[in-house]
């Protein structure tokens, strides 16, 4: 084909290097097959060495700002035969904006699929910490070190049946009849060639699922399953050589640095900072405020951060916050009544509390190593931030799980004193019952906010009929057991204190 070109080694480093300073993935930035007036498709076989039409080659150089494609290109040789990797399913991966940094966690994870040849390898963490995107960057590193990829995307938890047949539709070409499980004709693929299988958001506790992924991580093949999820599988061993685990955490600073200032935030490092703490480096919580400072506080950083306040960015991203809430609130209801329970307690005090104080605290005394269990499993969810304070222990809540956790609070006693205030039972009561939502021994303007928050969406709903109304739940309350009441008292006096 004289009309077609196909990039050298030493050419792709040169794009490599000028697609790293953009922050852009090699093939799932949208906007470089976009600006390339391109697919993504060309995009991954420029990237795999494969000839294509000249013009989109010279279109794709000039989209990281290189002119000077015939540095890039490689003269075509006429006794070269063609290869490529032979099973590719990339339809199910998503795009995605920009990507920075992580290259301390590209390089272990690379050392672990070429070089110790790990089968099993899961990346944990909070949503919207990056997972995805580093699974994208990594596929784009090593692809072409394998004979196929294959890419499933698990959010929306389709029945293992489902996955199962998606997978061998992209064998084929090679059907394998006399094997009677699908699970085992999988394996003979993976067996048969080194495929890199990245099964991306498995975020639920599905049992068949979770026998699946053992199946393939104690199964002798040669492949590699890269499994994205927000928790760890309690029932995966990740000590051993061929399986390991990476949990992600904060963007480092500088990363962060440029990925608020790629988005138009031009002030000095040293102002950027407060901004990339309060939201602990999370990238996605970072692009989702981003246009809500640039709108509302003109790019003013400071003016933001004196509103002492968490916004996730339903306002103006509503797709991109409203699912960052959503994914937050459906981990919430898959806990335990003791894990939400603890959540409740840490959003109260909204600083690191130990562990023997949260004890005091809960209504029911429960043995501490049922407590501990939850405290574990919380961790395990990346739900928690652990703090060490005066050589022990103390427990708090990332910023984002703080920020929806208190509006669930709020929420539900909302919820709870309508209820009461319709049937007469206080047995409606759930979370005011067990929950002091003044935190213990404070005063200040920080530890009244979730009782000040409830007492103004009651005062939205009954006006000035407020205080009768909650003098009456009192009434509810004469006669009952110490137990049956609770926190309730507490909290209802409280309102009616600060309403005079």
């Amino acid at each position: 084909m004289s009309n077609s070109l196909k990039a050298s080694t030493t050419g792709l480093g040169i794009v490599d290097k000028a697609r790293k300073r953009l922050g852009w993935t090699k093939t799932s930035t949208a906007r470089w097959w976009q600006d390339a007036h391109t697919s993504r498709a060309t995009l991954r076989r420029f990237w795999q060495g494969d000839r294509i039409q000249q013009e989109i080659f010279i279109a794709i150089c000039q989209a990281v700002g290189i002119n000077d494609w015939q540095s890039i290109a490689e003269i075509p040789n006429a006794d070269f035969e063609e290869t490529s990797t032979q099973y590719l399913d990339w339809d199910e991966a998503p795009d995605v904006e920009s990507f920075y940094g992580r290259n301390q966690e590209l390089t272990q994870l690379e050392e672990w699929i070429l070089a110790h040849r790990c089968k099993l390898i899961i990346i944990t963490g909070i949503a919207g910490i990056g997972k995805t995107s580093l699974a994208l960057a990594l596929a784009d590193r090593i692809q072409l070190k394998f004979d196929g990829l294959i890419w499933k995307t698990l959010h929306f938890t389709p029945s293992l049946v489902s996955l199962l047949d998606g997978l061998l539709h992209t064998f084929k070409q090679t059907p394998v009849d006399d094997i009677p499980s699908d699970t085992a004709k999988l394996i003979h693929h993976l067996q048969q060639r080194r495929c890199l299988l990245i099964l991306d958001g498995l975020d639920k506790s599905e049992k068949h699922y979770h026998q699946f992924i053992q199946q393939l991580s104690h199964a002798h093949h040669q492949s590699c399953i890269i499994l994205t999820s927000r928790e760890q599988p309690n029932i995966i061993d990740s000590n051993t050589k061929t399986v390991r685990s990476l949990t992600l955490t904060a963007l480092p600073k500088d990363d962060a640095v440029k990925l608020l200032q790629a988005r138009g935030f031009t002030g000095k490092e040293i102002g950027l900072l407060p901004l990339i703490q309060l939201y602990r480096g999370n990238p996605l919580a970072l692009k989702l405020v981003t246009p809500l400072i640039q709108s509302v506080f003109g790019g003013n950083i400071a003016a933001f951060l004196s509103q002492n306040t968490i916004v996730i960015g339903d306002g103006l991203r509503p797709t991109g916050g409203h699912r960052l809430r959503v994914i937050f609130k459906q981990q919430f209801e898959q806990l335990s009544d003791l894990e939400q329970n603890i959540l409740y307690w840490l959003a109260i005090w909204q600083q690191p509390i130990s562990f023997s104080r949260l004890q005091t605290h809960l209504l029911i005394s429960l043995d501490p190593a049922t407590i501990l269990d939850a405290i574990v499993s919380l961790e395990r969810r990346s739900l928690l931030e652990k703090w060490i304070c005066s050589d022990a222990p103390a427990f708090t809540l990332q910023p984002l799980v703080m920020k929806i956790v208190t509006d669930e609070l709020v929420e539900s006693g909302t919820q709870e004193i309508i209820q009461v205030m319709q049937s007469h039972d206080i047995a409606d009561f759930k979370i005011l019952r067990t929950h002091w939502l003044l935190r213990p021994g404070s005063d200040d303007i920080v530890g009244d906010r979730i009782l000040h928050q409830l007492q103004e969406k009651l005062w939205q709903i009954y006006g000035g009929n407020l205080v009768q109304n909650l003098q009456q739940i009192l009434l509810l309350l004469n006669n009952k057991s110490p137990l049956a009441i609770g926190y309730i008292a507490s909290n209802i006096t409280t309102i009616i204190n600060r309403l005079g």
